[in-house]
């Protein structure tokens, strides 16, 4: 029969994705952890790993027993803080996603302090850009941004932002600036890949959709804001991404207010069962910090 320290050893090689890594960190021989793999695959008659001289990968089974495991060494690591008898810090994987800006320019910054107190925590983050599902992709948390649509997720709202078009200084010497909403015809844009059309409020203040043809299209926010830095055209960020070029003047608003609800609060969210408990709510923590900065 296997032990619970077996079962934190395949989730140890299967983070660290070999023998020699996962024995650094848990502090055991490679022997040791080797022997714990073997043990645990006789003892459950199915392959956990794909080996190779250099690393392991996951069978299928493999994937699902560790999403089993990882939650049931959560379950237990709640139980012992519960009753006193465990530790604090927090240990186990933490997948959370969200956009690149926020990660680079929020997130990091505040991360090391959190990570100081807790070592054994594991934090994988998915930065895209795109609409992430948590359950469908596995994600146990996400910062998101915008109007939320209905569901069973927990949404606790971090700050207010909004959305704005800004432009290099530089821009504006080779094209002008634009008087009206008109104008933005006239210019060059960098956009994200859905970013083409977008509502407008007209000079009588009516909701109007605009189409723009882009100049370049990127997949990623934060090579958008580097994009508008260097002059490259208009584009339309949130008022929180851009902070710092707005303060020091590499970037500025064009046509304050014409976007139609352009509001765009910054959330965190997770799934009402979430299974994560203590790690979800310290990552919250952390998502506090760097927002009320």
């Amino acid at each position: 029969m296997y032990s619970i320290p077996d079962l934190q050893t395949f989730v140890a090689v299967a983070r660290y994705g070999g023998i020699t890594s996962a024995a650094g960190q848990l502090g055991i021989s490679a022997a040791t952890t080797s022997h714990r793999i073997t043990k645990l695959e006789q003892a459950l008659t199915v392959t956990l790993f794909h080996r190779n001289s250099r690393t392991f990968r996951l069978t299928d089974e493999g994937q699902l027993f560790l999403e089993r495991v990882d939650v049931i060494l959560e379950d237990l690591q709640q139980a012992e803080f519960d009753v006193g008898s465990g530790t604090a810090k927090l240990r186990g994987h933490l997948r959370v996603t969200m956009s690149p800006w926020i990660l680079s320019r929020f997130i990091m910054p505040v991360l090391g302090e959190f990570r100081t107190e807790n070592p054994d925590l594991t934090i994988e983050f998915l930065a895209v850009d795109r609409f992430v599902p948590l359950v469908e992709e596995r994600q146990d948390c996400a910062i998101r941004v915008g109007r939320l649509a209905d569901s069973s997720l927990v949404a606790q709202k971090l700050c207010d932002n909004d959305r704005i078009i800004c432009a290099s200084p530089s821009l504006f010497g080779a094209f002008g600036e634009p008087d009206t909403v008109e104008d933005l015809r006239d210019f060059p844009w960098v956009c994200l890949p859905w970013q083409t059309r977008f509502d407008v409020n007209d000079a009588k203040g009516r909701k109007r959709q605009y189409s723009v043809a882009r100049s370049i299209a990127v997949s990623n926010s934060d090579m958008l804001t580097v994009g508008a830095v260097e002059g490259l055209g208009l584009v339309i960020k949130s008022r929180m991404a851009v902070r710092e070029e707005l303060e020091a003047g590499t970037l500025a608003e064009v046509l304050p207010g014409c976007l139609h609800a352009p509001e765009a609060p910054i959330w965190f969210v997770f799934a009402a069962e979430s299974r994560t408990g203590r790690k979800t709510k310290a990552f919250h923590e952390v998502a506090k910090s760097a927002f009320g900065r």
